[in-house]
C-alpha cells in the first residue's frame, strides 16, 4: 500500500513538475532568442537555470525546515540525560506530513532528471540520479528526517554552486582559458570537500555503525551505489578518461582542452555539431587535393606542351642552316 500511494505521488509531481518545466523552456527561450545567444547554448543554459532555481529554492525552505523543526527537537534531545539516539543525524520524523511532501518532491526531480540524462545519452549520470531517489525513498521509509534534510541541504548548496560555474562557463568567450581553469578549480575544490570530507564521516561512516535492521541495510547497500556512482562521475575521473581516451579534437567538446571536457556537457546537438563541422572540414580537403593535383596536372601539360614547341623551333633551325649551307655550296662553285 504504501510503495503504491509513493508512485502515484512521484508520477503525479514528475508530471506537474515536467509542465513547469515546459513553461519555463518556453519563457527563458524567448529571452534568449531576444538576447541574441547562439541558439547551440540554448538547450544547456536553459537546463542550467532550471536546476539553479529549483536547487536554491529547496535549499532555503531545507534550511528554514531544519533550523524551525528539527534543531528544537535535536536541542531537546541533548538536554536530556539519557538521550533516544546515540547520533542525532538518526532523528526520526517529527512531522511525517511535510516530510513526506519534500521527499516525495525530491524523488520526483530526481526520477525527472535521470530521464533526461538518459535522453541525451548520460546513462552514468541517470543512474546516479535513481540511486539517489532509491537513498531518498529509504530513508524516508525509516523517517530519518535529519538524515535527509541535512543530506538533501549539502547536495543542494553543491549543486547551486556547481551550476551557477557551469552556466558562466558557458557563456564565457572561448579566448579566456584562465577564467575557465578558475571555474574548474572552484568546481574541484567544493567536490572533494564535500565527497572526500563531509560524507563519508558525517554520514557513511555513521550507517555503517546504525542499527543492523534489515532496512539499515538496505540504507547503506543505496547509500554506497550512489557514492560510488557520484566518484565516478566525478571531475577528477573524468580528468583522467579525457587525458587516456580524448586523443583527437573530436572526440569530445572540449577539443584538445581537459577544462572544457570537464566544464561542458556534451549534448547531441553538440555531436551533431562536430559531426557537420568534421564532414565539411573532410570535403573541403578533398576540394584542396583536387586543386593541387588538377594545378599539377596543368603544369605537366603545359611543359609537355613547352618541349615538343622547342623540339620543333630546333628542329626548323637546323633545316633553315642546311639550306642555308646549300645555297652557300651552290654560289661557290658558280
Amino acid at each position: 500500500m504504501l510503495f503504491r500511494k509513493t508512485v502515484n505521488s512521484v508520477f503525479w509531481i514528475c508530471c506537474l513538475l515536467a509542465l513547469l518545466f515546459a513553461y519555463f523552456n518556453k519563457s527563458l527561450k524567448h529571452l534568449l532568442r531576444r538576447g541574441r545567444v547562439r541558439p547551440l547554448k540554448h538547450s544547456q543554459t536553459i537546463h542550467h537555470a532550471w536546476n539553479i532555481c529549483f536547487f536554491t529554492a529547496a535549499t532555503i525552505y531545507l534550511s528554514l525546515y531544519h533550523k524551525l523543526l528539527i534543531h528544537p527537537e535535536i536541542a531537546n534531545q541533548s538536554s536530556k540525560y539519557f538521550p533516544q539516539y546515540n547520533n542525532t543525524i538518526f532523528l526520526t520524523a517529527c512531522d511525517v506530513v511535510k516530510f513526506e511532501f519534500v521527499t516525495m518532491l525530491l524523488i520526483a526531480f530526481d526520477v525527472n532528471g535521470a530521464l533526461g540524462r538518459a535522453k541525451h545519452g548520460d546513462y552514468s549520470e541517470a543512474i546516479s540520479k535513481l540511486f539517489y531517489a532509491a537513498l531518498l525513498l529509504c530513508c524516508f521509509v525509516l523517517r530519518l528526517e535529519n538524515y535527509s534534510v541535512l543530506l538533501n541541504l549539502y547536495l543542494g548548496i553543491f549543486n547551486t554552486i556547481q551550476e551557477l560555474l557551469l552556466l558562466f562557463s558557458l557563456h564565457t568567450k572561448e579566448k579566456s582559458d584562465s577564467t575557465l581553469k578558475l571555474y574548474v578549480i572552484f568546481i574541484f575544490s567544493s567536490w572533494s570537500y564535500l565527497f572526500l570530507n563531509v560524507l563519508p564521516f558525517e554520514f557513511l561512516i555513521p550507517t555503517l555503525y546504525a542499527n543492523s535492521k534489515e532496512l539499515y541495510l538496505y540504507l547503506n547497500l543505496f547509500f554506497w551505489l550512489w557514492y560510488c556512482s557520484c566518484i565516478w562521475n566525478s571531475p577528477i575521473l573524468k580528468y583522467f578518461y579525457h587525458k587516456i581516451y580524448h586523443l583527437q579534437p573530436n572526440d569530445c567538446i572540449g577539443g584538445e582542452s581537459s577544462v572544457r571536457c570537464i566544464l561542458f556537457k556534451d549534448s547531441p546537438n553538440y555531436r551533431h555539431y562536430r559531426s557537420v563541422k568534421q564532414a565539411y572540414l573532410e570535403l573541403q580537403l578533398f576540394h584542396d587535393k583536387c586543386k593541387i593535383s588538377g594545378t599539377r596536372h596543368r603544369e605537366g601539360e603545359n611543359s609537355s606542351t613547352k618541349v615538343l614547341q622547342t623540339i620543333k623551333c630546333v628542329l626548323a633551325v637546323k633545316r633553315k642552316l642546311k639550306r642555308m649551307r646549300e645555297n652557300r655550296d651552290q654560289l661557290c662553285e658558280d
